[in-house]
């Protein structure tokens, strides 16, 4: 196995069984705010949707250069712009299933050779395609695990 092809797998894997759930959930629990400064589960569903899309970009850019440098996702503005607090939900959640889908299908297209291509996101510290992608699966995990968080005690972010 090599490390896109695990990493895809674990994001097919952790979509798979997070889509029923979510789906499952009705708009009005998606959309309610622990506090007015942190986001609901549509809001953390919008984000994770901009960070595929995010993602997407650097992981397909970062093959065809020998270094790569992207802006910062400057989150709570996307979040905002896109207004996910409002979105239907059942669409939201396909948006973000399908996203995932496609995103892993790429990971696992990328060539290793790639995968030491030198990455500047702005303002952070330079890292390789390689952490960028096994990090996406992290991310994903993690925000996944805090609207578990909420859904078992009725607050999480």
């Amino acid at each position: 196995m090599t490390i896109q092809h695990d990493t895809a797998k674990g994001i097919e894997d952790t979509i798979e069984s997070w889509r029923t759930e979510l789906l499952n959930l009705d708009s009005k629990q998606a959309s309610e705010k622990p506090s007015l400064d942190r986001w609901s589960i549509s809001e953390v569903i919008g984000h994770l949707v901009d960070s595929a899309c995010n993602n997407h970009q650097r992981f397909v850019r970062a093959q065809f250069c020998e270094a790569f440098e992207f802006p910062r996702y400057e989150q709570n503005e996307w979040v905002t712009s896109a207004n996910y607090q409002h979105c239907d939900w059942y669409p939201l959640v396909q948006l973000w299933y399908y996203y995932n889908r496609q995103l892993a299908a790429l990971i696992r297209n990328i060539p290793a050779s790639q995968l030491a291509t030198p990455c500047t996101i702005t303002p952070l510290e330079t890292c390789t395609l390689e952490f960028l992608v096994t990090d996406y699966l992290d991310h994903l995990r993690h925000h996944l695990a805090k609207i578990r968080e909420r859904l078992a005690v009725g607050e999480a972010d």
